[in-house]
């Protein structure tokens, strides 16, 4: 334990220097919580490439990451002294906290049924993280799984990290698992709550987060040890510091905002389409606006993750199921097909109307209508764009996928609507014409 706790505190405090040297007005309770994605995203690399070199003592590459962070936080404290004074604390309701215990039961209830994780938890990602945490040259199997649902081309930010906490630990500590998919669960309700009182007002983060936090649908994912709750937290913090810029005006925040678009190619393949998406939405806008500089940046850093991710597909050199299909079973004839939408229509609104009924209590919220404040409106309708492209690119996923539609959107479509789920609840709160006049903010 007391291993696995340090390396949660190395990365945490990783994640933290990263976020603060880039942004050092970022209050810090987001930078707490930007920690997290941003954190793990660092370790995880780091742990990658550390196999990648066949680097096999772990002990060096402990003090490679204890160096790296001091390294870190000597760069963030010699530029100038923090002044936490300023930063404040909200203090979340009582009612809160009482939810926070009860979505706590039901998270430890799930996984302590299933310590490996679900089925795609287990066959995915743990088995890979088994690989990975072998610690010879066999560890490249990983790409060569027999399996096409092992997906073995899905890059290794989920299994890095659990096998490095594993590392940490010194055997196979489901605990680990436990820490990990605690801190994305929570943390990614954290945020939206922090972002939504922040944007709009107390009591709409917490009526909101309310329904997060009592919602299984939700809370078994977060404990199935898949990615898409860590993509969904990626997510909504490109969002939410996309917002931070256009508030703010510093670019350092947009920066941040890209740079966990880009990082979620490292998460999970949708990542990808995630990272191409926000590009091409913030390049029309700055072209249209004329700021020539911030387009030739936002083009240089997306080529950056791009070319990163191009050369992780080269070097796992595995088949992408999509690509198989699109080339060899010309499965872009499907385009044509009516049936295929009309499945993954039915398939939404069964989810809707069933796992997710509680999500549509919240249109409660919405008897007075919506109101875009005007300082908002360049983030709200820039984010509105990239949720809207990537419920498209999901659609053009399902439509042209070889597999049997049935299959495919029985099994996964409701992981891929926690994945922006979060998105479009911030969007919708932000917006609400409800209550008392909205926070200064």
């Amino acid at each position: 334990m007391t291993g696995v706790l340090f390396a949660l505190l190395i990365t945490l405090l990783s994640g933290y220097f990263v976020v603060s040297i880039i942004d050092r007005e970022m209050e810090l309770r987001f930078r707490l919580l930007f920690s997290i994605p941003m954190g793990f995203a660092v370790s995880s690399v780091f742990y990658f490439l550390y196999q990648c070199l066949n680097l096999y003592n772990f002990q060096d590459f402990k003090w490679f990451e204890l160096i790296a962070v001091i390294v870190l936080a000597l760069v963030y404290f010699n530029h100038e002294k923090p002044e936490m004074a300023k930063h404040k604390f909200k203090k979340l309701s009582n009612w809160f906290y009482v939810v926070n215990i009860y979505a706590l039961a039901i998270f430890l209830k799930y996984f302590i049924n299933n310590p490996m994780g679900s089925w795609d938890g287990f066959r995915i990602w743990n088995i890979k993280a088994e690989f990975l945490y072998l610690q010879s040259p066999l560890w490249k199997n990983v790409f060569h799984l027999p399996h096409f649902m092992s997906h073995c081309d899905y890059p290794l930010f989920l299994p890095a990290s659990v096998a490095r906490l594993w590392q940490y630990a010194g055997h196979q500590w489901f605990w680990a698992n436990l820490a990990m998919g605690l801190l994305f669960t929570f943390g990614l309700v954290y945020l939206l709550y922090q972002a939504i009182c922040y944007f709009k007002s107390e009591k709409a983060a917490a009526v909101v987060c309310t329904v997060f936090m009592i919602s299984d649908i939700f809370l078994v994912n977060g404990a199935a040890q898949c990615a898409d709750i860590p993509l969904a937290m990626f997510f909504l913090s490109s969002i939410v510091c996309l917002f931070f810029y256009f508030k703010n005006k510093r670019f350092t925040t947009f920066l941040l905002s890209i740079i966990f678009a880009g990082a979620s190619v490292w998460v999970k393949n949708e990542g990808l389409m995630l990272l191409a998406v926000y590009t091409l939405v913030m390049l029309c806008w700055f072209v249209a606006n004329k700021r020539n500089k911030k387009t030739l940046i936002t083009a240089a850093i997306a080529a950056i993750f791009a070319a990163c991710a191009i050369l992780y597909k080269k070097f796992a050199g595995a088949p992408n199921d999509l690509v198989y299909g699109f080339l060899e079973v010309k499965s872009y004839t499907f385009a044509f097909d009516l049936h295929r939408y009309l499945v993954v229509l039915q398939t939404f609104l069964t989810l809707m109307f069933g796992k997710f009924v509680l999500f549509l209590s919240l249109a409660i919220l919405a008897i007075k209508g919506f109101k875009i404040k005007e300082k908002f409106k360049n983030s709200f309708a820039l984010s509105l764009a990239i949720l809207l492209f990537m419920i498209a690119g999901y659609l053009a996923v399902y439509i042209l996928s070889p597999h049997d539609i049935n299959w495919l959107t029985e099994n996964s479509m409701e992981r891929i609507i926690l994945q922006i789920l979060p998105v479009f609840v911030f969007l919708f709160s932000i917006t609400l014409r409800i209550g008392k006049p909205d926070s200064i903010n």
